[in-house]
């Protein structure tokens, strides 16, 4: 089973670039997926899990957030944002797609799946949009971190006035990824903060598609974002209904080595959600979809959504029959 690929508008005209993977047509179509993935990489990274969704019954739609992947006009592009808020329009083109899949899926629901920066939109999101969607799965997610994230967003704030958004600055540019990075040394490679797995670190460092260049816009906005979904009145929007998996490494550097994602878990149970559940897995960095152990945390996700798709089908069923007699 292979994919396609294809490009929509966006609110601003904007093209975007998206992947879709369509259900293994053998098995009864579940659901639909759609990937939000993170800062600085593309959603084709995301081609292992769709496959597991497609051999389950599951289409999916992955777009690359604008200025990453072939959303960018060019390679000279990418990382480059001249916008006015790029958390917002992140989560305005993610909305476009959810567009596109209600089209072609009008009477499904939609389970969200965001890794890192993207589990930040898609918390937005659903506060938002919470309404279409069946589930949420977030992955790599973080609380705001007081010391980094809040000297960063003051430096991004003073950087912006003086050189201007566009631009870019080497020292914030090092800043978060080498403190990342640190928490491994001795280093091998910049990244091996994502992944314990040497195989999948190497392959991302060559991608590419990979950003390391960023206008200063574009952390300013995300840890404007970050403060903004880790308030209380955002956890207290999320529909009280919505079921959610939050799945991350305990040595993900991202999440605070865990202290972060158990307390964006907490905050969620604090704030009313029916369904939640939180995995760490011990030695995990931040990319669990990329881990030594990433077909364990597969499974584990699988089974996960399967459960939840067979409870509402099975409550569908009973309802059905319940106005039939």
């Amino acid at each position: 089973m292979g994919f396609s690929t294809d490009t929509y508008q966006s609110f601003d005209e904007q093209a975007i670039f998206y992947y879709q993977w369509k259900a293994d047509e053998s098995i009864p179509f579940k659901g639909v997926v759609q990937i939000a993935h993170g800062i600085g990489e593309h959603a084709g990274r995301y081609k292992s899990i769709a496959k597991k969704f497609q051999k389950q019954g599951f289409d999916v739609y992955a777009n690359d957030h604008r200025i990453h992947g072939k959303s960018a006009k060019s390679n000279e592009y990418l990382g480059f944002y001249d916008g006015e808020d790029y958390f917002s329009d992140a989560i305005e083109d993610m909305r476009k797609l959810t567009e596109v899949i209600k089209k072609e899926h009008p009477n499904k629901k939609i389970i969200l799946l965001g890794h890192s920066m993207g589990s930040l939109l898609s918390r937005e999101y659903v506060t938002k949009y919470g309404a279409d969607l069946e589930a949420l799965i977030l992955s790599g997610t973080a609380a705001f971190m007081k010391g980094l994230g809040s000297f960063g967003l003051i430096s991004t704030e003073f950087f912006s006035k003086i050189n201007g958004k566009h631009r870019s600055n080497e020292i914030l540019k090092n800043l978060f990824f080498n403190q990342f990075n640190k928490k491994f040394k001795p280093n091998r490679t910049k990244v091996d903060w994502i992944s314990s797995d040497e195989k999948q670190v190497d392959k991302f460092e060559a991608d590419p598609l990979r950003i390391e260049d960023f206008s200063l816009g574009v952390f300013r906005d995300i840890l404007k974002g970050s403060k903004k979904i880790n308030k209380p009145e955002m956890f207290e929007t999320t529909p009280k209904n919505l079921p959610i998996y939050i799945f991350s490494g305990d040595k993900d550097p991202v999440g605070e080595m865990g202290k972060g994602v158990k307390k964006v878990a907490k905050n969620y149970k604090k704030a009313g959600i029916e369904d939640l559940t939180l995995k760490l897995y011990k030695g995990g960095r931040h990319e669990m979809l990329n881990e030594v152990n990433k077909k364990e945390v597969q499974q584990d996700l699988l089974n996960w959504l399967n459960e939840r798709i067979e409870a509402c089908l099975l409550y569908t069923s009973d309802a059905a029959d319940e106005e039939d007699s």
